[in-house]
């Protein structure tokens, strides 16, 4: 025989939370949280999508003005071994050279480059931020949520005059735009600076006091209630979008 009080003290244990007046108050806590959290990951998915979008029209504007350069070049070439007096050996030089260069910048080129080399800067700021003292570390993390607003505000001025300044200033200014949005972009450069700092930084003073607050808070019994009455409610949400 199996008495009663032990199945209540075994679901107990398991972290299963009794129906009492205190849900009058997580209920809606949980359906707020449940709300934000699904406009976070809307959100997310369209910031996802824009970056996406805005780093294929980088893409397209970086070769296309490689593009340019290795027309001019070109002309340029045939300008130097047609009109100026060179001897033979020179003309051989010159065609090698540019040859060369030709195949370095060539859209292509410059893109297998440019991914060979994203992992190993990614893994020198690791090293570089694994080596930082924790006072430094967080001074890295501080810099670069600093970065994040900043940027945003930046490109937007710089977005805003030169539509309002559209008249008045000369035409070439309005290539300011791509740059304007490559530093609106430029927050997602600094990302790897969060987890490559965070193991130092966590090591602070100042965030030790802080994380220890944070897992007495996370102990309480309400805040073990509230997150176990947030999953049961994303489980039965996800079961009913299943059924």
């Amino acid at each position: 025989m199996i008495d009663a009080s032990d199945l209540r003290t075994t679901a107990a244990g398991r972290g299963r939370f009794p129906a009492g007046p205190d849900d009058a108050i997580i209920l809606p806590l949980v359906l707020l949280g449940w709300l934000v959290w699904a406009v976070c990951q809307a959100a997310l998915t369209v910031l996802v999508f824009a970056f996406e979008l805005v780093f294929a029209v980088i893409v397209r504007l970086i070769a296309w003005t490689l593009s340019v350069a290795i027309a001019a070049g070109d002309g340029m070439v045939w300008l130097t071994k047609h009109l100026a007096v060179l001897p033979p050996v020179r003309r051989d030089q010159v065609d090698r050279r540019w040859s060369v260069l030709r195949h370095r910048i060539a859209p292509a080129a410059v893109g297998a480059t440019a991914q060979r080399a994203l992992p190993d800067v990614i893994a020198w700021v690791f090293r570089r931020c694994g080596a930082l003292s924790p006072g430094a570390a967080l001074l890295v993390i501080a810099g670069a949520l600093s970065w994040l607003p900043l940027s945003a505000g930046i490109s937007l001025a710089m977005h805003a005059v030169l539509l309002a300044k559209a008249a008045s200033l000369p035409a070439w200014a309005q290539l300011l735009h791509p740059v304007a949005t490559v530093i609106a972009k430029s927050k997602v450069l600094v990302l790897p600076v969060y987890p490559a700092a965070w193991p130092q930084a966590r090591k602070h003073t100042w965030v030790q006091p802080a994380l220890r607050c944070m897992e007495r808070f996370a102990a309480l019994a309400c805040v073990r209630k509230t997150a176990h009455r947030y999953r049961q409610t994303r489980a039965a949400l996800a079961w009913r979008e299943a059924a």
